[in-house]
């Protein structure tokens, strides 16, 4: 496992080496804002997981001899277990000391503070996600019998038991491949992004920078470019440090040089300082030297423009990491689902996804950063203590008796 783990990030590592080793990413998360409605690449690619499965799901119904309607009926519960699963899990496992103030934003896609915007579901955890498929392959399979007088609740079997681990069998393939989906949505948010990489290779994740500064000097910046810089530029303090440049264009109506000065000198050198602070920290800036930059006036007509130089941190792209495993899961079993799929014991291949996702999940929280700051404390983080059970519990699928496993096979057939 920490083989194949080491051979992908090597292998995205070399990706970025050949594209010039650092990667500033500072990409906006929405695709488009009209009103209060927003659309994001996350939610775009959430969706897109789903359109995606959906034929190679109808696929293997039809293979087995199965209804198209069931498929389709199956699909509705699916899609309310993993969205209530995944949302509920990320609102308790992750961020209950937020929504516990916020209730109606856990089940509504939109903010109402600072002021009401839609914004979809940021917020999803994939083993949220895990406990509501199975919560719902459940409910579809059995019926739910409630007697008030005497008070009893009962389950009865409205579909075989034994369709249970078929239909997990099958849809893990299709979770691998929404795998690869999410974790690109992660990316383009710029969100459960990866520990410092202390080489000069990875992401320089500076969209918290751009947000800060275009969000909260609108008056006088009119444009803001971050790219990176020649070393020339900089005195790098820091090993294996990016050096990047910050060009900021003025508005026409900011014609006072040393007001400018003032808050490249002041104003900006502390946001810069601050950030090199924060728990992610996204650059490093020295504090108590001068901030370096040039400042010039383009023409008449057009305002300031200054160049700010500064140091980018390069991060492991962890969500890429997850994301190009997924997909190679997702080739791996559905391949070995076309050759041996109908010969396999029931929940083995569920049990071989769970400890390869799973397993995988665990280790490369090593390369990432912590979600919430109670981890921090931890031995373990959240997403690595949630994992083990599901590594236990898939091991124990694969490793179970032979005698079960064919006797549970005869009753399917």
């Amino acid at each position: 496992m920490a083989m194949f783990i080491g051979h992908v990030c090597n292998l995205i590592n070399f990706i970025f080496y050949f594209m010039s080793m650092t990667i500033i990413w500072d990409k906006a998360p929405e695709i488009f804002q009209l009103g209060p409605f927003t659309l994001r690449w996350y939610n775009l690619l959430f969706v897109a997981s789903f359109i995606f499965a959906s034929p190679i799901w109808h696929y293997m119904f039809a293979k087995a001899g199965k209804e198209a309607r069931e498929a389709e009926r199956l699909i509705i519960y699916l899609t309310f277990g993993v969205v209530l699963g995944a949302r509920l899990g990320h609102v308790v496992f992750y961020e209950w000391s937020h929504y516990k103030h916020h209730l109606l934003e856990i089940f509504l896609p939109v903010v109402f503070s600072p002021k009401f915007k839609v914004v979809g579901f940021a917020g999803l955890a994939s083993h949220g996600a895990a406990i509501g498929i199975i919560l719902a392959i459940f409910l579809y399979i059995k019926r739910i019998s409630i007697s008030v007088f005497p008070l009893r609740i009962a389950f009865k079997n409205r579909r075989p038991p034994e369709m249970f681990f078929w239909i997990l069998d099958h849809l893990v393939i299709l979770v691998a491949l929404g795998g690869a989906f999410i974790r690109i949505g992660n990316f383009m948010n710029s969100e459960i992004i990866g520990k410092p990489t202390n080489a000069n290779y990875g992401v320089v994740f500076i969209r918290g920078l751009r947000d800060d500064l275009c969000g909260n000097y609108t008056s006088i910046i009119d444009n803001l470019d971050i790219r990176k810089a020649s070393i020339d530029h900089v005195a790098v303090t820091q090993d294996n440090f990016q050096p990047i440049q910050l060009t900021i264009s003025f508005k026409d109506t900011i014609k006072d040089e040393q007001s400018i000065k003032k808050f490249l000198e002041g104003s900006l050198k502390n946001i810069l300082v601050r950030a090199s602070y924060y728990d992610e920290p996204m650059v490093y800036e020295t504090y108590g030297t001068p901030l370096t930059y040039t400042l010039s006036k383009q023409t008449e007509s057009v305002g300031y423009q200054a160049v700010v130089y500064t140091l980018g941190i390069p991060r492991h792209p962890a969500q890429l990491y997850e994301s190009f495993s997924c997909f190679l899961v997702f080739i791996f079993l559905f391949l070995w689902w076309r050759k041996k799929g109908q010969t396999l014991a029931p929940g083995r291949m569920l049990g071989a996804f769970m400890v390869i996702i799973f397993g995988l999940r665990f280790f490369y929280e090593f390369y990432k950063e912590n979600q919430s700051l109670f981890e921090n404390q931890m031995f373990l983080n959240m997403g690595q203590l949630l994992s083990l059970p599901w590594i236990a519990a898939g091991l124990f699928l694969i490793l179970r008796p032979e005698a079960k496993v064919k006797k549970k096979n005869n009753n399917l057939s």
